[in-house]
């Protein structure tokens, strides 16, 4: 990639991992149609984590969606290098922090005896590769392809479910924040992809197609270790731009984002938005109550945004301080207006994700 927008992120070379970073993860979701007539999403996310640039250890969550049931399949396993540093670490890091935390106190004692609790899974194996970058975790696997390994091909594996995706970008990578460092973390985004590819449930076997987002994130940050929480949500509209917006809800000034791709691949960030919580559902599970449902204003672009979850139960759980996670599909109406005074509705769809409500 030699785009001049590009000055301190390049591909391939920021495909593949990042040794001197604490925390890093591919992430992407994709709205599939089968041609049985399913409708599905599905969401994966590649964790690497480590404060040395030896023996990080490994991390995968997963969901497939089917959207005409309702129905979600999630899974989460980590490998013995994550148990090992919760156990050295980070929860004696998040406990001196939150010392009455009984929650984490029995996760702590059971990884003490080597268990790991349900529903998250062992990870028996997982590896690297370079040149071009490939992350196997288990029997999940991501390969990226292409000169500047923005495409990728996927599989997710599970006793009861498979997906094997084709990920071909529809637009370049883009710098998040217009310079790939909005705030700790190093991002960047392939907003819009076209996906091909299969999907097995207990449903059966379906060829799938549709619209797909990847996100690549990396640095040092300590945000899931404190049990810090944010609202992201990617979204692509109808029209062919995508919005990314982001909150953190630790109360740091400035952290708030708004970035729109448009069309061309050109991105233009602010951040003046603002977000308001219009309902909430209660998950029965954990106890978290999560906003549901907002109403968001971006007045640099002349937009005001109503998401809404799809449906409301699309709880996670998260091993670790965070315990759960709300993570899935939502619909975005709204309004832009122009400078001339005209305006035009809004639609689209993504994924929302809020963290830090289980604590």
């Amino acid at each position: 990639m030699n785009d001049e927008r590009l000055t301190k992120i390049s591909l391939p070379k920021d495909a593949g991992p990042h040794n001197d970073s604490n925390i890093e993860w591919w992430y992407f979701f994709a709205y599939l149609n089968g041609d049985q007539g399913g409708k599905y999403a599905v969401m994966a996310s590649f964790f690497r984590v480590g404060e040395l640039e030896v023996g990080k250890g490994h991390y995968i969550i997963h969901t497939v969606i089917d959207l005409k049931r309702k129905k979600r399949f999630n899974f989460s396993s980590i490998d013995s290098k994550v148990k090992l540093g919760m156990l050295t670490l980070y929860l004696p890091f998040y406990l001196l922090l939150h010392p009455t935390d009984s929650r984490m106190w029995r996760l702590y004692k059971t990884l003490l005896k080597g268990d790991i609790p349900q529903p998250h899974t062992h990870l028996k194996k997982a590896r690297l590769k370079e040149h071009p970058t490939e992350l196997v975790y288990g029997n999940h696997w991501l390969k990226f392809k292409g000169e500047d390994e923005s495409a990728f091909d996927v599989i997710l594996k599970e006793k009861n479910s498979e997906v094997q995706l084709e990920f071909t970008p529809a637009k370049p990578a883009v710098l998040i924040g217009g310079d790939g460092k909005p705030d700790d973390l190093y991002y960047y985004s392939t907003t819009r992809n076209i996906v091909n590819g299969t999907i097995k449930t207990d449903g059966g076997t379906e060829y799938v197609s549709g619209k797909g987002w990847f996100d690549h994130q990396w640095g040092r940050d300590y945000s899931l270790a404190k049990g810090s929480g944010w609202n992201w949500f990617g979204l692509q509209l109808n029209d062919g731009r995508e919005l990314l917006l982001n909150e953190m809800t630790s109360g740091k000034p400035d952290s708030s984002m708004a970035n729109i791709i448009e069309k061309d691949g050109s991105i233009r960030f602010t951040r003046g938005v603002s977000f308001q919580k219009i309902k909430s559902w209660k998950s029965l599970r954990t106890n978290a109550r999560y906003p549901v449902e907002w109403q968001i204003s971006i007045p640099e672009f002349g937009m005001d945004l109503h998401v809404e979850a799809t449906f409301p139960n699309q709880e996670m759980l998260i091993i670790g301080p965070i315990q759960a996670i709300w993570e899935g599909t939502c619909k975005v109406t709204g309004k832009e207006m122009h400078a001339n005074g005209k305006g035009k509705s809004l639609e689209g769809k993504g994924f929302m994700e809020l963290v830090g409500y289980a604590k």
